[in-house]
């Protein structure tokens, strides 16, 4: 038994409002620059939004920005083995004296000398939360190397 051709109201009735986009001619690759790259890069970083999510906004698949993290940590390994680490800007939070960092008062005063200056400390927070805390004499390769032992915990 032969079935009869669906008619084009069935077929509306089966699946409406179907979109179909038809691209003439060759496709094209997007060439992105590299501060669109790195533009989007820090957006998936720091908005807090998945990488699906930052790529759907900025109409790419997630894979292309795992693949441009990639090389942009390539690129950054490669500077540093010929140049040593480059210099980073990191975030930076001036907080006020606390209540345990006043200067000493009454008998306790004389017990410290005049001269004697309260050594400075530096605290970082790192990913996953931790904090590093540090006095701000560290020599800078030290602090370095405590910094990337920290995050790879």
């Amino acid at each position: 038994m032969r079935r009869k051709a669906a008619s084009t109201g069935e077929i509306r009735a089966k699946w409406p409002m179907v979109r179909m986009e038809i691209v003439t001619g060759r496709e094209r690759r997007r060439r992105w620059s590299e501060e669109d790259k790195l533009r989007i890069l820090q957006d998936a970083a720091t908005s807090g939004l998945s990488v699906a999510e930052v790529a759907r906004r900025h109409d790419v698949v997630p894979q292309q920005i795992y693949i441009w993290r990639r090389q942009l940590l390539a690129k950054a390994k490669a500077d540093a083995g010929a140049h040593g680490a480059p210099p980073r800007f990191l975030p930076v939070a001036v907080i006020g004296e606390t209540e345990g960092s006043e200067a000493p008062q009454g008998e306790h005063a004389a017990e410290k000398p005049r001269g004697a200056a309260r050594q400075a400390r530096i605290e970082i927070r790192c990913k996953g939360g931790r904090v590093l805390k540090v006095e701000a004499g560290i020599d800078p390769a030290v602090l370095q190397t405590l910094i990337r032992s920290v995050e790879s915990a």
